[in-house]
């Protein structure tokens, strides 16, 4: 086994999910600017009226608190720094994934997720799969795993990826440090911001986080290759930072270029425009993560897009612009037509706080070094 120490830095807001919705009153309250997660338990020990039932409905833990509760950190998991825009009753947030004693971490298996795209993504002018509908599953969750096949292994067991090992990556912090509210929202290059706001969750920039990789080396013997045949994309793990680096260098510029066209976005164009440009060590890459990588940073991308009559039967067939029969989307427009964006209150010339894109999501940079 070749083992490596796996260094991962945020560079923008990171969420992953932890797959829960937190409900304020139930989950959280909201008190001045920060967001306040309950210990419902704990709540419930010191608070004994949860009892009696007010107006005809128990009380929500959230609603026993008093001013003075919100000075007994006993009381609560942590609280972050941000709250969520909504004030409605039923506001929601999208929780970010910890382990039990509530600190974010990084899964393994996300880091993994996303070095095979980029290992697909270069990977594809060296094996040309032939690309034509008969290769695509009906179920749209598996439209491209007979692709997958054809690049990694006829099957998980025979799977390039097998002699991959990502460990989770754990930082420092705990969530009251770590962890911040982002407010997000779908952006288009015409409308700008549209659509319902989001709220998550999200690892903040500037943290580090470290874990572990390996590469099975025994998988990769004369006698092993006699059954697993993927010897012949050995180098694929050997360059694994050029071609992260490579996939992610493309999608770095498109994304630049888009966000340039997107009005009170020029904060982002400069983001990515700055990532472009970025010194990066021999053992570095740049990486997107999470929610909101969006389908060029999960798909085989450009090599879907290269048969234009092709991708458009693979749009309408697995209905990729969501709108379905709604769809405004025609023939040959571009896609996707939205990104998603971490937004921000700023002022504007006249003084006026406004919602403006602030970053994307997800980005990240990873340092692999051999122990």
């Amino acid at each position: 086994m070749a083992n490596y120490h796996l260094k991962v830095s945020t560079l923008s807001p990171l969420h992953i999910g932890a797959g829960e919705e937190l409900r304020l009153g139930f989950d959280f309250m909201v008190r001045g600017s920060s967001t306040y997660r309950l210990d419902v338990d704990r709540v419930l020990e010191t608070h004994p009226g949860w009892q009696t039932a007010r107006g005809g409905r128990y009380p929500l833990p959230g609603e026993l608190l008093s001013e003075k509760d919100y000075d007994n950190p006993e009381l609560f998991r942590y609280v972050l720094r941000g709250r969520p825009r909504s004030g409605k009753g039923d506001a929601r947030l999208q929780a970010c994934i910890k382990d039990p004693f509530d600190r974010p971490y990084l899964p393994g298996s996300s880091i993994k997720g996303a070095l095979r795209t980029a290992l697909a993504w270069t990977g594809w002018q060296e094996v040309k799969p032939r690309l034509d509908s008969s290769k695509l599953n009906r179920s749209r969750s598996w439209a491209g795993q007979r692709l997958e096949r054809e690049l990694f292994g006829e099957n998980p067991n025979k799977d390039l990826l097998r002699a991959l090992q990502v460990g989770d990556c754990f930082g420092p912090a705990k969530a009251g440090d770590s962890l911040i509210i982002a407010n997000a929202q779908v952006l288009t290059q015409s409308k700008g911001a549209s659509g319902a706001p989001i709220e998550l969750e999200a690892i903040r920039p500037n943290l580090a986080f470290e874990g572990a990789l390996g590469v099975d080396e025994t998988l990769f013997t004369p006698q092993a290759d006699r059954v697993l045949r993927f010897n012949d994309r050995k180098h694929w793990l050997d360059e694994l930072i050029p071609r992260v680096r490579q996939h992610s260098l493309a999608r770095i510029e498109k994304h630049q270029e888009w966000f340039a066209e997107v009005e009170g976005a020029d904060g982002i164009a400069n983001f990515y425009h700055q990532m472009s440009r970025a010194a990066l060590g021999p053992n570095q890459a740049l990486l997107q993560l999470g929610w909101g990588t969006g389908w060029d940073g999960k798909t085989f991308w450009t090599h879907l897009t290269a048969d234009e009559h092709l991708f458009e039967r693979i749009v309408s067939t697995y209905r990729l612009d969501k709108a379905g029969r709604q769809s405004r989307r025609q023939p040959g427009d571009p896609f996707p037509k939205s990104r998603r964006s971490v937004m921000a209150l700023k002022k504007d010339r006249s003084g006026r706080a406004i919602d403006r894109p602030a970053a994307p999501f997800g980005w990240v940079l990873i340092e692999i070094k051999p122990e």
